[in-house]
């Protein structure tokens, strides 16, 4: 029975720990939106468009009528005018008050305040969706660079483990020479200290994988635990930009494109509005009211029906007219401080234009050297090989050293490690002037 039941808790763990040590394969789409749904900045973004969604509902509210019903009891001890069949006379009684009433004003004029308004938390709500557009981006942009910088890594690991591969093939090779006495024992020893190097190599790959790996998780707010593994990016290297975009063509793509240009040129609106709403604070205000009122009190002998409902109720209409005369300097300080809002606000769009500007010009640079970077890795690949197999039928043969058969390698190995860092490099390239121009999007990388 006991071994029955130390078997049955054995195959338990043995699952419980293959399941423990499933890797989680990620896309990219996949990344995107698990980024998306963990980013704090997003979150934070969204949460401030909930809020001036309520101020605009607000806004639009701020046209209508406003209203209030109001009821108030009170207890009397005391000297009070009590009302008698002949008039009135003073007592020393006790007495209990209820009194109601409704109130309602509508605002006629107060200088288009309420219009300016609006429209300035209009402008605030539109620049910060642009600005939720923008930090979608940019998550898109981290973790695209971040994935691809995974998947660049894995192919530096797989060409040192080639070469490790190849090393100790030739290794076998040497060691069968030395036993036959072709080569000396030099070469032997020579070839093993070659092999540890590119061991050393790839454990350094290996590190940096993981590191990247690391750093994608934080991205993604993964569990550090959790083991996972990206899945490849197709035709990768097939990504061509348009070369007829010069620069100019390129920053007018941006100007159109932009979310935090757009947000900037909306602020830049708001602000406008601003001044304008400060400035209505100088026009006089008008208003309609009306009250209706009525009460009850226990000193007269009528009934609460006909105290409340006949005696007492009163309607009251009228306008409130207000003309500002001196206060103190609040609305021109008002006014002057939107000035210098709305001239800060300038500031910062000019400031954006430029920097854009600067990272479209170090991009669109960059995007160039890496597609000529491209063609020559790929051709000191094609020559690197050809060198490599001569080296090695040379030494096949006896006609050439180990130490040059292990610098064709090393050249072999450099160049695989550069072709491949030139084509994500055209990507990274590819992917930081859409992002620059404002024209990131998913289906960027396939």
């Amino acid at each position: 029975m006991f071994k029955f039941l130390w078997v049955a808790i054995s195959l338990l763990l043995a699952v419980s720990g293959l399941k423990a040590q499933e890797v989680r394969k990620i896309s990219f789409r996949e990344a995107v939106k698990i980024a998306s749904e963990s980013n704090i900045q997003l979150k934070r973004e969204r949460n401030q468009l909930v809020s001036l969604e309520a101020e605009k509902l607000q806004s639009k509210m701020a046209f209508l009528p406003s209203a209030s019903l109001n009821m108030r009891t009170a207890r009397q001890d005391g000297q009070q005018f009590q009302l008698v069949e002949d008039g009135f006379e003073i007592k020393n009684v006790q007495s209990t008050r209820l009194s109601g009433g409704l109130n309602a004003s509508l605002n006629l004029f107060d200088g288009f305040s309420r219009v300016h308004n609006r429209k300035v938390i209009e402008h605030n709500y539109a620049a910060q969706v642009k600005g939720v557009e923008r930090t979608k981006q940019e998550i898109i942009f981290q973790t695209a660079q971040q994935y691809l910088q995974i998947l660049l890594d894995q192919e530096l690991l797989k060409i040192n483990e080639r070469a490790i591969e190849n090393q100790e093939q030739l290794l076998q090779q040497i060691e069968g020479f030395v036993k036959e006495g072709i080569r000396a024992k030099a070469d032997l020893f020579t070839q093993q200290a070659e092999l540890r190097r590119f061991e050393l190599a790839a454990i350094e790959s290996e590190n940096q994988l993981e590191i990247d790996k690391a750093t994608f998780a934080q991205i993604l707010q993964l569990d550090p635990f959790e083991k996972f593994e990206v899945i490849a990016v197709e035709n990768i290297s097939s990504i061509q930009f348009n070369k007829n975009d010069g620069l100019a063509s390129l920053f007018e793509i941006a100007v159109a494109n932009r979310s935090d240009l757009q947000q900037m040129e909306l602020r830049l609106s708001s602000s406008r509005r601003n001044i304008a709403s400060s400035k209505s604070s100088y026009y006089p205000s008008l208003s309609a009211f009306y009250e209706y009122g009525t009460q009850y009190s226990t000193l007269n002998s009528l009934s609460f029906q006909e105290q409340f409902f006949e005696l007492y109720p009163s309607n009251t209409i009228g306008l409130n007219l207000s003309i500002p005369l001196f206060n103190n300097y609040t609305n021109k300080t008002r006014v002057e401080v939107a000035k210098v809002q709305l001239s800060n606000s300038a500031l910062d769009l000019e400031d954006i234009k430029r920097n854009i500007f600067l990272e479209i010009q170090n991009a669109y640079l960059n995007y160039e050297a890496s597609l000529k970077r491209i063609e020559v890795t790929k051709a000191g690949l094609h020559a690197s090989q050809e060198a490599y197999e001569v080296q090695n039928q040379r030494y096949q043969m006896g006609a050439s050293s180990l130490i040059e058969l292990s610098q064709a390698n090393q050249i072999l190995v450099q160049a695989e490690s550069d072709y491949a860092q030139a084509r994500f490099t055209l990507a990274f390239q590819k992917l930081i002037v859409e992002y620059n121009i404002g024209t990131l999007k998913l289906d960027d990388i396939n």
